[in-house]
């Protein structure tokens, strides 16, 4: 079912967005957040839809939205913008005001880590591919979408380690283990295992580029996210 909401605090702006209900209705609401929209993120990417689509048949009622200046979504969101955080409490208000389960996918994922911080009513989330930092030069750029790490590649650290260490809810970080973005052991040395799925690059996928995922790492991603918020 399409729906729309505007970001808290933002009337003048709409959300675009699409519930599935889980079961015979009346589910746990669960939300979820896509990639940077200027990387070419929006709510059908392929990993969202696949983990929309799996909340819904765990029986929860699962609302995947796009962001400002995405698809049907008005306003717009810029290289200099903050996080869309408003967005996310948008759809959490839509959703009844909380509280709520939440994946997050990259950007999507960070954008959840810091409305946790921020007081948003969310129980328990996913973050996938929850980058630990950004490509600063073309060689870091080019790796992203190759899937391999090389020693000219050069990055700008992020604060999420932090963020997911002093959190007091329950989070999953789950990363491929060819995923240039993500640092494991900066999780690690902050106390927090993160699933770390084989083979797998920054879009949960073996190919070159933003390709989509086979089914059965996209089965094993869904079985990951879902049994933890099953908990």
């Amino acid at each position: 079912m399409k729906v729309f909401f505007p970001p808290r605090h933002m009337p003048g702006i709409r959300l675009e967005g699409e519930v599935l209900e889980g079961g015979a209705g009346g589910g746990k609401p669960c939300v979820v957040s896509h990639p940077h929209p200027l990387a070419g993120g929006t709510m059908r990417h392929p990993v969202v839809e696949g983990l929309w689509r799996a909340a819904a048949a765990a029986g929860l009622r699962a609302l995947r939205y796009n962001f400002r200046g995405v698809g049907e979504s008005t306003g717009e969101l810029t290289a200099k913008s903050p996080l869309a955080i408003a967005d996310l409490l948008g759809a959490i208000d839509f959703l009844g005001g909380g509280p709520v389960l939440a994946i997050g996918y990259s950007y999507g994922a960070r954008t959840t880590l810091h409305a946790i911080h921020a007081g948003a009513p969310i129980e328990r989330a996913v973050l996938a591919g929850l980058p630990t930092r950004s490509p600063k030069n073309a060689a870091a750029m080019a790796n992203l979408f190759l899937g391999r790490r090389v020693r000219t590649e050069e990055f700008i650290p992020y604060t999420e380690p932090e963020l997911v260490a002093s959190s007091s809810k329950p989070l999953l970080i789950i990363a491929g283990e060819k995923d240039p973005l993500v640092e494991p052991d900066e999780y690690r040395s902050r106390g927090i295992e993160p699933v770390i799925l084989p083979g797998l690059n920054h879009f949960f996928s073996r190919r070159l580029g933003n390709e989509p995922p086979d089914p059965r790492d996209m089965a094993l991603l869904c079985e990951k996210a879902i049994s933890f918020l099953r908990c």
